[in-house]
């Protein structure tokens, strides 16, 4: 594969990253939509939004009827834009991939991971909450007594990354490299304590 095929398999990627980034949005909206709606609140049959009560679709759409992007400007949910950073830069990035090196590319999909802690674990979590959100009903308790956006977002973005990792072509991330330079850090750090100790 030329270097031309290359950036353009690389670059057909980006779409995936706005999927990510649809996904996303849709969380962080019904999260930050059902903080702003009332337990009061009921939908056309009368079925209200309390702790407990299972939710039906139309109370998906109540929930964000009521989200405000203004809701989001508070240092709360800072990591929701930080969020939003990564996938307009990993967009950026993979869109201009003939002038960004593919090992630079992939190592910031790699450490997405790190920047998103949670989200590996959380992997596991994200197909049981898509199943159980087409199979039966989820209720306020399980939005706001949980990391909601950390348990399913975050998961989602991580799943996504790493796929651009293995999905990109061109250069990898070098790992032999990194690991005999940190060979080499280790034995020049052995011998300057050797030399000090000695």
């Amino acid at each position: 594969m030329n270097l031309i095929d290359v950036h353009h398999h690389n670059r057909r990627l980006a779409p995936v990253v706005l999927g990510s980034a649809a996904f996303c949005s849709l969380i962080v909206m019904l999260r930050v939509g059902i903080g702003a709606t009332p337990y009061a609140t009921m939908d056309s049959m009368g079925r209200p939004m309390g702790f407990n009560d299972p939710l039906s679709l139309e109370h998906y759409f109540i929930m964000l009827r009521n989200f405000r992007v203004s809701d989001l400007l508070t240092v709360s949910h800072i990591y929701e834009w930080v969020l939003v950073v990564a996938h307009l830069a990993g967009f950026a990035l993979l869109w201009m991939s003939s002038k960004v090196s593919s090992r630079l590319v992939r190592w910031y999909f790699a450490a997405q991971s790190l920047a998103f802690p949670i989200g590996v674990p959380a992997m596991a979590l994200l197909p049981m909450f898509c199943l159980g959100s087409l199979f039966s009903s989820s209720d306020r308790e399980g939005f706001v007594d949980v990391p909601f956006i950390m348990m399913i977002a975050h998961p989602a973005w991580v799943m996504t990354s790493l796929y651009i990792v293995f999905a990109m072509r061109g250069e990898g991330l070098g790992l032999r490299i990194v690991w005999q330079r940190f060979r080499q850090w280790v034995r020049a750090g052995t011998r300057i304590v050797s030399k000090a100790i000695g």
